[in-house]
């Protein structure tokens, strides 16, 4: 009885993760998070608004130079920017980084 409660747990566990795995478009949503904070910490009201318009766009085209590798529980990111890179760990619908060479000077996580 116990083995088959374990079983259960196990299998809810990973089916869990599995269902949690962040997709490419929540990839393009945490990446716009970022450039709408990097720029709104600048003092300047017109990179501020600049940024919140053109971060979507931004984030577009900085995902389609990301290489999203599913681990079925949860995703690794690779985002290359000229020599540059992003790289990030999806799973339970959160991202956290492992490297930021565009935005390393702000640690941010998603919330």
């Amino acid at each position: 009885m116990k083995l088959l409660v374990s079983a259960l747990i196990l299998i809810a566990f990973f089916g869990f993760l599995a269902y949690t795995n962040p997709n490419i478009d929540s990839y393009d949503q945490f990446i716009n998070q970022r450039i709408q904070a990097k720029t709104g910490q600048s003092n300047d009201p017109l990179q501020g608004m600049i940024g919140s318009v053109l971060g979507g766009v931004a984030s577009r085209l900085m995902v389609q130079q990301t290489e999203r590798k599913d681990y079925i529980f949860f995703s690794a990111y690779d985002t290359a920017i000229g020599n540059k890179h992003i790289r990030a760990i999806g799973i339970v619908n959160h991202f956290y980084l492992t490297e930021d060479q565009v935005f390393k000077d702000q640690a941010l996580q998603s919330p």
